[in-house]
């Protein structure tokens, strides 16, 4: 915390002195303000670093949004198979087809409507 609180000149000598931690620190940064060189690297490895940190949080959302399509697959699916049986597989097939959660939804919303495999199969092709 001494480092970052910006302290200069013979107070910060003083305190890197007491402490290799705050020293080392002082040193590195010292080069880093020197060299050109260096300070792009280290802008290029940051950059580098925040590029994966988005790209890991996008692949996080991407997978929760498959994850949730999943499982919204799944419970049509299954009120299909309770509801009309082996007759829905085909259905439950075509709805194994949809991924995107917007369409599983409005299905999802509709198909506890169906009363029969005909309306059910009319309301999965019609989405």
């Amino acid at each position: 915390m001494l480092y970052l609180n910006n302290l200069e000149g013979k107070e910060m000598e003083a305190i890197a002195m007491e402490n290799p931690g705050i020293k080392k620190a002082l040193t590195i940064e010292q080069i880093f303000l020197k060299d050109k060189k260096e300070r792009r690297l280290y802008e290029l490895r940051e950059k580098a670093y925040r590029d994966e940190l988005s790209a890991l949080a996008g692949a996080r959302a991407e997978g929760e949004a498959r994850g949730e399509a999943r499982g919204r697959q799944e419970a049509i699916c299954k009120y299909l198979e309770a509801r009309f049986g082996d007759a829905s597989l085909g259905l439950q097939e075509k709805v194994r087809q949809y991924n995107e959660l917007e369409k599983l939804d409005m299905l999802i919303n509709k198909i506890y409507t169906a009363a029969s495999l005909e309306e059910a199969g009319a309301i999965i092709n019609g989405i």
